[in-house]
């Protein structure tokens, strides 16, 4: 096993802070309980174990003071807080009703319409992660956890590749695009069809 959401966190914070310190000054300090209980009753269910690991160490990127600086994830998201979490996931609910379905959380969001969904559903694949299009529906690269998408982000960050992402539809003909992690006056962007090498250009 790679290790938890929280060191992986803290070594993917550790990076930022060196590297990337505008994305860094825009991380929020973790929830607290009462954040977290109040997003699990806006959620309707029980939150996921890594998801809440991932909020008490961040939660979310602070857009206040603009967009600049808030990219996160990869491969082009920002982190929302719980509460804007949850907005986004009901509202989600209701523009997309039946093709929107009920286990699934979008935590991260590419300013653009779509969001990175984590999928809480008890059965296999418990804890995917995957992208979702304003226009597709789920498309583009999956990761079978958090975990997983976090591990990958910390190698494409250090330069490395480990190649946990995968495509979804299942049936699409075509790998995931590759990634590289590049700064630019320390914000972090990712760059998309373009092979990581030494840790992006710094």
């Amino acid at each position: 096993m790679p290790g938890s959401i929280t060191l992986l966190w803290t070594q993917i914070a550790g990076w930022l802070r060196q590297f990337a310190p505008l994305t860094f000054d825009k991380l929020n300090s973790p929830a607290d309980e009462r954040a977290l209980a109040e997003l699990a009753s806006e959620l309707g269910t029980e939150l996921p174990p890594d998801l809440v690991e991932l909020l008490l160490s961040i939660n979310g990127s602070d857009h206040a003071r603009g967009v600049n600086g808030i990219i996160l994830l990869p491969p082009g998201y920002y982190m929302m807080d719980s509460s804007r979490i949850a907005r986004d996931t009901a509202q989600r609910a209701s523009i997309w009703g039946d093709a929107w379905r009920p286990t699934w959380i979008a935590f991260g969001n590419d300013l653009c319409g779509g969001c990175l969904v984590l999928d809480t559903q008890r059965q296999p694949p418990y804890g995917r992660i995957f992208e979702f299009d304003e226009v597709e529906g789920p498309f583009g690269s999956a990761w079978d956890s958090l975990n997983d998408l976090l591990t990958e982000m910390l190698a494409l960050l250090e330069g490395r590749g480990v190649g946990l992402a995968h495509r979804i539809p299942y049936d699409y003909p075509r790998a995931p695009d590759p990634l590289k992690a590049v700064i630019h006056n320390g914000e972090l962007e990712w760059e998309r069809g373009i092979a990581a090498d030494h840790g992006g250009d710094r």
